[in-house]
């Protein structure tokens, strides 16, 4: 899984020992993590420094009065930033109306449903602009906050499995809940094996204790590497996956779609 870490645009300082964990993609978050008061200074900080381009920008979309405020796009986006983390959309409609800001502008966005309506149109918005998007994930905490009820893995199982087979049916990344746990590791643990093996590209983080745990798990085992191994060695005897007739491998019959696993564990063990 790719790993996708969440820092404050007060902590721009520390990006830097962010990186060095190995994460994948930086987030500089300027909506829930700032106070509105700091968030002026913090994009002139942004525009100053041309390294920070390389990283996606949680921006705000809305103002304190809920009402639609785009005045931080607008100013980032002249300044070279193309990577947006764009988080609580209410509807389509609103999406709508900050298109009319970067239609014409090469940008890549990540999605971060967070309301049950915008949950129920997000479909339609992938379809008509799908271009635009290079993730889809949820704020499960303020998904549960809007809807009233307790967060847990339960509860946010049926959001999780539609977030995913939508990213799935339009080819993007699928980037699992961000968690609020930085003590329990058994849980947090739990969590991100639930993700990767629903099939998840990537998770969020927030916290290094968390990247810290998930270095320390083993996604596959060492008899499925061999169970990988195997499968290769009878793909080379055909040389070409479209030639690749059902074998029988420690009891189980193994057609083409199980290369596609092949392929991610051999990876992984590269890796």
């Amino acid at each position: 899984m790719d790993t996708y870490f969440f820092i404050p645009g007060t902590k721009l300082h520390k990006i830097k020992a962010i990186e060095e964990l190995n994460v994948s993609s930086v987030i500089i978050d300027l909506e829930d993590a700032v106070k509105e008061s700091n968030r002026r200074e913090i994009v002139e900080s942004l525009v100053a420094d041309i390294s920070l381009k390389q990283h996606y920008i949680r921006i705000p979309l809305y103002n304190f009065e809920e009402q639609l405020d785009f005045r931080t796009l607008e100013e980032l986006l002249p300044a070279g930033f193309k990577k947006f983390v764009f988080p609580k959309l209410n509807s389509i409609q609103d999406f709508e109306t900050a298109l009319e800001i970067f239609k014409n502008s090469d940008i890549q966005i990540i999605l971060l449903v967070e309301t049950p309506l915008f949950f129920i149109q997000v479909q339609e918005v992938i379809t008509k602009y799908k271009h635009y998007f290079s993730g889809i994930g949820i704020g499960s905490h303020d998904f549960m906050s809007v809807v009233g009820g307790i967060h847990t893995l339960q509860n946010i199982e049926y959001i999780r499995q539609h977030i995913l087979y939508l990213a799935r049916a339009f080819e993007i990344k699928a980037i699992d809940i961000a968690s609020m746990e930085l003590q329990n590791q058994d849980l947090f643990e739990k969590e991100i094996i639930d993700g990767f093996q629903k099939g998840y590209d990537a998770k969020f983080f927030i916290h290094p204790w968390q990247m810290q745990v998930y270095e320390s798990i083993n996604f596959y085992t060492e008899k499925e590497y061999h169970w990988a191994l195997r499968i290769q060695e009878e793909l080379q005897h055909v040389g070409n996956q479209n030639e690749f007739n059902p074998v029988v491998i420690n009891g189980q019959i193994i057609e083409r779609p199980h290369l596609n696993r092949m392929k991610k564990i051999l990876k992984y063990y590269k890796q």
